[in-house]
Parts: structure tokens; sequence; C-alpha cells
């Protein structure tokens, strides 16, 4: 990558978390009360998400019991042009243990294409290896994704053969085919 186009991925996607309140801005003035509202809330959201995965694309649901583990996320993403770059919060279901990790998501990356749009990212891990390496440490973990998209749907691949992920607009439009890095931070607030 040159890095004129390293540099404005960075400078873009220090921009969208601008635009957003980070992870551990509402952490200290949170309530027992509002923690477990907003946990109830991004649990409600991962099963209206996998209920329209699996209304979708039913053989999913066999991939994601026998997985490691999957993740849920609602994002936000952008196209301006040359630059993308996405943002919403998560939940991480080991299917081992049972444990809930909430995360946040953030994505940055180029390509040409101009869009909005809110929708669902579901990741399935097929390995443990690949679990531990999304959230490394419980504290923040990543991949590398390209993704194409004309309209409302959408077709992402991970640079890593053991995730699958599956991606559904809520709405929005875009035309577009990127490439770029999400990083996934574990929510300190929610865990």
């Amino acid at each position: 990558m040159k890095p004129k186009t390293a540099l404005i991925i960075a400078a873009f996607a220090g921009i969208l978390g601008a635009c957003q309140n980070a992870p551990t801005s509402q952490g200290s003035n949170m309530t027992q009360e509002q923690i477990v509202e907003k946990r109830e809330k991004i649990l409600s959201m991962a099963d209206k998400a996998l209920s329209r995965l699996y209304a979708h694309n039913p053989g999913v649901r066999k991939e994601i019991e026998q997985a490691a583990g999957y993740g849920v996320f609602d994002v936000t993403a952008i196209n301006a042009v040359l630059l993308v770059g996405s943002r919403g919060p998560g939940v991480i279901f080991d299917n081992k243990t049972g444990k809930h990790t909430f995360m946040q998501s953030m994505r940055a990356g180029t390509g040409p294409g101009l869009g909005y749009q809110e929708l669902y990212q579901i990741f399935v891990f097929k390995s443990r290896e690949a679990l531990d390496q999304f959230k490394v440490g419980d504290k923040l973990g990543g991949d590398l994704m390209a993704s194409t998209t004309v309209g409302t749907t959408a077709v992402q691949v991970s640079a890593n053969p053991y995730i699958s992920v599956y991606q559904l607009s809520e709405k929005g439009y875009a035309l577009q085919a990127n490439y770029g890095g999400a990083v996934h931070i574990v929510d300190p607030d929610l865990n």
C-alpha cells in the first residue's frame, strides 16, 4: 500500500472515531441499570440479526452451532469516493464456555464507491484460534477484509479462512468495491 493511501485511511479512521463516542467514554458515568439495558439491547439486536440470517440462509444455523463461536455486530458503514469506514456495537458468543463478550467494531479501508448503510455483520469462527485471534487477550482483535456491495446486498471475505462473514443490510445503499482492516475492541463498560 502506498504511504499516501495508508495516511488517508488512518486519517479517515480517526475522523470516523472522533464522530462517535469511544467505548470507554461512558464507563465512569454509567449506572448498573444502564449497563444491563445496553447489554440487553445488543443481545436483542444479535437475536434479530441471526433470525434474518437464518431466514435468508437456513444452512448457516448448523455452521454457527458447530463453530467455536460467532459474533454479531450492528454497524454503520460509509463509503465516500475512495475512503471506507464503519463502526458499531456487537457481541461475541463463545460456544464452548457460553461467555458473551461485548465489543465495538471499527473498520477503515479504501476502494472506489459511494454509499451509506446500516447493516448487520455476523462472524463465524470455525476454530478456537480464529476466535482467540478476534479478541486477543479479551482486549482487542482484528481482521483484514475485502468486500463488494451493489445496492443493499454484499459479499465480504475475511483474510482468515477460519472466519466466515455474513452481511445483511438494514437500510441504505452502496455501490463499492473495497478492502481494509477492522479492529474489534472489547467494551470495558459492558464486560
